[in-house]
């Protein structure tokens, strides 16, 4: 039997251990990562240069929580330049993965646990957010259906 104090028990931090097997093929697997990858390499200064690309990596309606709000996005022309500009914090130039993770996969769905950071132009650091990302294969193509950001 295992005794704990008090204090003991509220210095335990709990560890998910659970592990879900998926498959994916790799042409799914190279389609998903090339979804992400011009998601960000596209998401960049100057946004009338290349936010047309980066809204073509979207599934419409889109999905975005985000500071406490839930957008439902019904189309790219929902997203223009201006609405980045909103969105975006004081300086910011681009931002780049730090990490993906799919972490649950089905024929047509994937869930993929990433994190990103955002740069000024000078390359110095705004922040790293955490964020869930939900792409959905439509017709034979993958998109990114919506987001969960701690983001603002």
């Amino acid at each position: 039997m295992l005794l704990f104090d008090e204090h003991q028990a509220k210095a335990q931090t709990h560890i998910n251990t659970t592990t879900i097997e998926y498959s994916i093929s790799v042409e799914d697997s190279t389609a998903i990562w090339a979804v992400l990858d011009s998601f960000t390499v596209n998401f960049r200064e100057p946004l009338e240069v290349y936010l047309p690309r980066h809204l073509q990596t979207y599934l419409f309606p889109h999905v975005r929580i985000a500071s406490g709000k839930v957008s439902i996005i019904p189309n790219a022309g929902s997203m223009p330049v201006s609405y980045w500009r909103a969105c975006m914090p004081a300086g910011w130039d681009h931002s780049e993965w730090v990490s993906r993770k799919i972490i649950q996969a089905s024929d047509d769905k994937v869930h993929v646990a990433v994190a990103f950071r955002r740069f000024r132009k000078d390359n110095t650091v705004i922040a790293d957010e955490a964020s869930f990302y939900i792409l959905g294969k439509v017709n034979g193509k993958w998109g990114i259906r919506g987001r969960s950001s701690y983001a603002m």
